[in-house]
């Protein structure tokens, strides 16, 4: 997999190093961070070195809440999925489509329905941790720590990518980073049953 070297155009950091103040990354990741990289070079960097989660998470922190959650939602939509997933995705897509504060909790809701459990849960709270209270309605507002979107967001991708076999692990965590690669540039993450409206 080659990872493009031109900026992105969702991404507004100027450097990896930026990001990485914020993104807690293995030891291993860390060391092949230079202070002038960009975002896309450092990508490169874990996707050559085949440091998949890394490469998750440093993605995930790279984008906009939107788009992050968007990702996750993509990825997790990949896998088989029971009736309450595929209803918690669908308020997912909806609020990636139109965010506003009654879809928002609408995710959480569905997130508990799922006991806060697998991918498809995560991609619901990270779209609920992106902005607005994680107070109750009614009492004094509460706004999420903004590390808890794209934590949760690459939460929902790794559940979601390790869910398979394991000798297609790495397959599989290479056309997810394509696809988070691809809503960074203003796509809509390649998904084949939605209908290719862009992110921007």
């Amino acid at each position: 997999m080659e990872v493009q070297t031109s900026p992105f155009r969702k991404v507004t950091a100027a450097t990896a190093a930026d990001v990485c103040r914020r993104v807690e990354l293995s030891p291993e990741a860390v060391a092949v961070l230079l202070p002038e990289l960009s975002p896309q070079a450092f990508l490169a960097r874990l996707v050559d070195s085949r440091q998949f989660s890394d490469a998750v998470r440093f993605l995930a922190f790279c984008l906009p809440s939107r788009e992050a959650v968007w990702w996750a939602c993509v990825i997790a939509r990949d896998n088989e999925l029971s009736p309450s997933e595929t209803t918690c995705l669908e308020r997912v897509v909806a609020w990636a489509y139109e965010p506003d504060e009654p879809k928002r909790r609408a995710c959480m809701e569905a997130a508990e329905q799922l006991n806060f459990e697998g991918a498809a849960a995560y991609a619901a709270l990270s779209a609920f941790w992106s902005g607005g209270s994680m107070a109750p309605e009614g009492l004094p507002p509460a706004p999420p720590d903004p590390k808890l979107c794209p934590i949760g967001a690459a939460a929902s991708i790794l559940l979601a990518v390790t869910a398979g076999e394991a000798q297609s692990m790495a397959e599989r965590f290479e056309a997810a980073i394509e696809r988070g690669v691809d809503i960074a540039n203003g796509g809509n993450g390649k998904l084949k049953s939605v209908s290719r409206r862009s992110m921007s």
